[in-house]
């Protein structure tokens, strides 16, 4: 197909803010390739905030429907909790095919075994062809599984994690307050979105009075399953700065990047926070156990990684001292 018959593009990628961030050096490759095309991607509504993160990515007319909006999405979070990769994909079409029933586009590009029947297009992409080709997808990271489809439609590799975040500017919580520190300060994301995934209140106890005995500065954030460790953690080491909210993350996905990217360190389970802060240029310390940093590691900070996941993958049994001390290799760079 001829780049200049590329009108619309559907992009179909797991939906995790994380995936979204995994993808865009393939969406900036085929922004650069098909600079006419519009680049659609269908998110649930709740999600949409990663799209305009990114900028120059349109959702589709319908949204995906979150778990308590329809029970096929339902039961695929179901399998996605169980580990039952057969049965989520099975529902995971299932549901492209509800909800993309009748649009139309030029080029689609699926990263799953299937490919959608019920929407019009001439070309539709997805990892079976690749493995066919000769693009193997397994072992990869996600970055890299997902740049297999550059080179499968043969386009160049723009290596991009651009985002639209003006990065000179104070991060501002929802509330309208401007956060601005006159001194270093490190970043304790508490969140994700497997509990599994979550550490625990002594280790970022600990954590913290390090840096604040080391002239940092702590910011809490966290989602609303945070609030309760949050507060914990403030009545250990009351000179913390808690931004976590009940109701959820003080800050939009763009105030957050500005907070990620002028902070001297992240600290992060695997989640999507973790890899915006990679993004944005942050320099991020990531704590693994129920995923692989080979496939899941924030690809700009590999090397910055503490993990559980070839052992025992228990996030509960990293020690304070491990992350303690990746902080301060961090924070010295």
């Amino acid at each position: 197909m001829k780049n200049e018959t590329v009108h619309r593009i559907l992009y179909a990628p797991p939906r995790g803010i994380g995936d979204m961030i995994f993808s865009l050096p393939l969406l900036h490759s085929l922004r650069g390739a098909y600079p006419q095309a519009s680049i659609h991607v269908p998110m649930p509504r709740d999600k949409e905030g990663i799209l305009r993160l990114i900028g120059f990515l349109k959702n589709t007319p319908r949204y995906l429907p979150k778990p308590s909006e329809d029970s096929l999405a339902n039961d695929r979070w179901q399998a996605s909790v169980r580990g039952d990769t057969k049965e989520k994909y099975r529902l995971e079409k299932l549901i492209y095919e509800k909800y993309l029933e009748g649009q139309e586009f030029d080029l689609a590009l699926i990263p799953k075994d299937f490919t959608i029947d019920s929407i019009t297009c001439p070309e539709q992409v997805c990892e079976r062809d690749l493995r066919d080709a000769g693009f193997p997808t397994d072992g990869k990271h996600m970055v890299d599984r997902f740049l297999g489809f550059v080179d499968y439609l043969k386009i160049p590799r723009v290596m991009s994690f651009d985002l639209a975040v003006d990065k000179q500017k104070d991060a501002t919580l929802n509330s309208g307050w401007r956060l601005q520190s006159d001194r270093p300060y490190v970043v304790l994301n508490l969140g994700a979105s497997l509990g599994r995934k979550v550490w625990n209140d002594k280790g970022y106890s600990e954590t913290a009075s390090w840096c604040l005995d080391n002239g940092l500065t702590v910011v809490l954030v966290g989602d609303k399953d945070s609030f309760d460790m949050a507060s914990r953690i403030e009545r250990e080491e009351g000179r913390v700065f808690n931004t976590v909210l009940r109701q959820g993350y003080a800050f939009d996905l763009e105030n957050f990047a500005r907070l990620a990217f002028k902070a001297g360190a992240v600290v992060s389970p695997d989640t999507g926070v973790l890899h915006i802060a990679d993004a944005v240029g942050a320099k991020v310390i990531g704590l693994y156990s129920a995923t692989s940093p080979a496939k899941y590691a924030p690809y700009n900070n590999r090397l910055n990684v503490i993990s559980r996941y070839g052992s025992d993958q228990n996030v509960q049994n990293i020690p304070s001292r491990e992350v303690i001390k990746k902080i301060e290799e961090v924070v010295q760079k």
